[in-house]
């Protein structure tokens, strides 16, 4: 395999593009009032937890063959938390999730932004990945995402979208649709890209290019989960390339250590967050070769070797995409030519899943205390795939904190698909440059005051962009919002309303708004078009 080193002055945690500073700004107040803070409030990173001591877990079960298994029950399976015995709260069977009765024609349409219409099936997310990935294998994987979907009835099993990520750019080349020859067609249009990052010398220790790589491919991750975060069931990511290079911690100084591990640590959190599976396909023909678990064999045998699920801190001892597909409950394929079907093979996978939650035995939330997920199936011959873990309380300072606010503002605001974690709606006001964000009370965290009242943090950006899309400049306010007692948070006709005044310059084609919920971390965003004289 491939090995890539960093350059000691490197680190991941930029703010790319943009210099997010933070500053004050007073605000208006309307069904729920909302006002500046000081300090920006430390946000904490999303972890598996649904609801207050809750873990939901989608699990997939194969047989010898390595097909999925049907028809058990909850009496079929034991949850296990470090080892420990946990009581299932809730059972779903693979046939719980479907699509509703009016999503099933050809024609539907499935909008993130209205996720009633995905009901509670899984949706797929196909991605080219032609930044990590030599420009023939890109040619040969393109052919071969073709050859999957040719092979598939002409409605599709659930609704699929297809997005590509390529040096400096990620672009969704067709929407959310069950349609497969509109994925075809989209396909076709999308040319091969030379991965120029890749291809001049992305092995030496004083070339940017790995981890450039390595953030876009992050950046692209969190922008795929933050984007479809609203939709109920889960979403199967199938990465179609090489994936973002395999770094060594060895290379990095301590601080930049530090910051990898945490950003591969935040980025595993919102995709554990939004339910996001991530299978890979590896079209390299010299990749070393992965051959995924499909056995109980396999799977004692690499648990004893030290291999899937071995480590306590999961980006310990380095962080590589690889562990990032098992750490999430997927798989990721290498070495193998028959990419094709290993594609049709992880979409079957995740399109049929049981999904159960417990109630953790243990009650303490150390920071950084990683637990560990096991699911038995106690019909002999079948093998579990989960998510590994998660973080009940993660580690993280108040610097830690507003790296993570600086990189997910910075992702959101060069975002080229709509964030919709939090829904998020811009309108003018009547004062030139001012503009009011409404978010639902219910998408924003709420925290009790002694008073009976209730606030909510978050972080709202304004990004100034050129008809080529170039960040002109920005404008970030943290602020809090502030429901009076006895307000229904949960009533869908209570908002939360931000005031922002916004330079406006004459190269100003494009406003983009971003809100960003400072507990769970979920974004929003909203672009505005501006006309200039």
């Amino acid at each position: 395999m491939r090995r890539y080193y960093w350059p000691e002055h490197a680190t991941v945690i930029r703010a790319g593009r943009l210099s997010l500073a933070l500053v004050l700004c007073s605000l208006a107040s309307f069904s729920v009032a909302a006002r500046a803070q000081d300090e920006p409030a430390v946000p904490h990173a999303p972890t598996l937890t649904v609801t207050s001591r809750l873990v939901v877990l989608d699990a997939v079960v194969t047989g010898k063959d390595g097909r999925p298994i049907e028809g058990l029950t909850s009496a079929d399976f034991r949850v296990l938390e470090d080892g420990k015995p946990q009581a299932i709260r809730s059972f779903e069977a693979t046939t719980s999730h479907t699509l509703p009765a009016s999503s099933t024609e050809p024609g539907a349409i499935f909008d993130p932004a209205s996720p009633a219409s995905f009901g509670q099936s899984p949706a797929a997310v196909l991605v080219l990945d032609q930044l990590n990935t030599h420009f023939a294998d890109s040619s040969f994987a393109r052919r071969q995402l073709h050859d999957y979907l040719a092979g598939q009835p002409a409605l599709l099993r659930q609704p699929t979208t297809l997005l590509t990520v390529y040096d400096n750019h990620f672009q969704q080349l067709a929407p959310f649709s069950r349609d497969r020859d509109r994925m075809l067609k989209a396909l076709a249009a999308a040319p091969t890209r030379y991965a120029w990052k890749l291809e001049q010398g992305g092995n030496s220790d004083i070339d940017p290019g790995p981890v450039e790589r390595l953030q876009q491919s992050l950046n692209a991750l969190e922008q795929i989960a933050q984007s479809y975060a609203r939709i109920p069931g889960r979403k199967n990511l199938i990465w179609v390339g090489g994936g973002f290079p395999t770094l060594n911690p060895t290379t990095l100084d301590g601080d930049d250590a530090l910051e990898v591990k945490a950003t591969l640590q935040h980025i595993t959190d919102v995709l554990l967050d939004t339910r996001v599976t991530l299978y890979a396909v590896d079209p390299s023909s010299s990749a070393a070769g992965e051959t995924e678990i499909t056995s109980a064999d396999q799977a004692d045998f690499a648990t004893a070797a030290g291999g899937l699920s071995s480590g306590i801190q999961p980006f310990d001892s380095g962080g590589d995409f690889d562990r990032l597909g098992a750490l999430t409950g997927g798989r990721v394929v290498r070495g193998l030519n028959n990419v094709a079907q290993q594609i049709a093979s992880s979409v079957e996978l995740g399109d049929t899943f049981y999904t159960l939650s417990y109630s953790p035995t243990r009650k303490d939330n150390t920071p950084g205390a990683y637990r560990k997920i096991t699911i038995q199936c106690l019909r002999p011959g079948a093998t579990v795939t989960t998510r590994q873990g998660y973080f009940p309380a993660p580690v993280q300072s108040a610097a830690t904190a507003r790296t993570d606010l600086s990189y997910d503002l910075s992702a959101a605001a060069e975002s080229s698909v709509p964030l919709h974690a939090v829904r998020l709606t811009v309108e003018p006001a009547t004062e030139p440059g001012v503009y009011v964000l409404e978010v639902p009370a219910e998408d924003l965290t709420w925290t009790a005051n002694p008073d009976g009242s209730s606030t909510a943090h978050v972080a709202a950006l304004a990004v100034s962009l050129s008809p080529k899309e170039a960040a002109l400049g920005h404008l970030l306010r943290t602020m809090t919002a502030t429901a009076k007692p006895g307000t229904d948070l949960h009533d869908p006709e209570h908002k939360a309303n931000f005031r922002l005044t916004v330079a406006i310059t004459s190269k100003t084609k494009k406003l983009r708004f971003v809100i960003r919920d400072a507990t769970t971390g979920h974004m929003g965003t909203a672009d505005v078009m501006v006309e200039t004289r």
